[in-house]
């Protein structure tokens, strides 16, 4: 990952606005990996500065009292544009969406985003599934119980993101990585 000044700038956002967030693993991790593992899949495939900027901040919309205006000012609007697309609202028309739902509109956005976003929504399930999967063969099944949601749910959610992935970017390098970690993560779950 180059280390520019906007890539820099966006590292130190992403850490003040995760600031005490951990991952959901048996030994708390900073959540700030996370979005670092998403921001080098994106920089290794040579992704440019904002698609690298939206990686880093790709759950601060979503996951912090973050706007898209603060996005705007101090990135600019491609990279509040990326992030937004891979944001799931979490409220529709003053109607509260439960978790399938929330997915579906994902869904919905991903589909007529931008190629960028579709690669760092890629990147995203990449890592969330190799995390499981790492996490699974260090714990054992008691890792389930901390998920907040089904095995099968979540297999689901990653296989429709791989089927936009195969329509959008088929012979992308990360869809065929997608494509892998999805059939192991079937073969450990399923």
């Amino acid at each position: 990952m180059n280390h520019t000044p906007q890539i820099k700038k966006a590292i130190q956002f992403a850490a003040r606005k995760h600031h005490g967030h951990f991952r959901q693993e048996a030994e708390p991790l900073p959540y700030i990996t996370h979005l670092f593992s998403v921001a080098l899949l994106v920089a290794e495939d040579g992704a440019d500065d904002d698609v690298v900027t939206a990686a880093l901040l790709h759950d601060t919309l979503e996951d912090t009292d973050t706007t898209r205006e603060e996005i705007v000012e101090a990135f600019n609007n491609r990279v509040a544009s990326l992030v937004g697309s891979v944001s799931e609202i979490k409220e529709k028309d003053g109607i509260l969406l439960d978790w399938k739902d929330r997915k579906i509109n994902y869904f919905e956005q991903l589909k007529k985003a931008d190629d960028g976003a579709v690669i760092i929504a890629i990147a995203d399930k990449i890592d969330n599934i190799e995390s499981k999967i790492e996490a699974f063969e260090k714990e054992g099944k008691s890792l389930l119980s901390r998920w907040k949601q089904p095995v099968e749910d979540y297999m689901w959610y990653h296989g429709e993101a791989l089927r936009i992935a195969q329509v959008r970017l088929p012979d992308h390098r990360l869809t065929k990585r997608l494509v892998e970690a999805h059939a192991k993560e079937q073969e450990t779950f399923g």
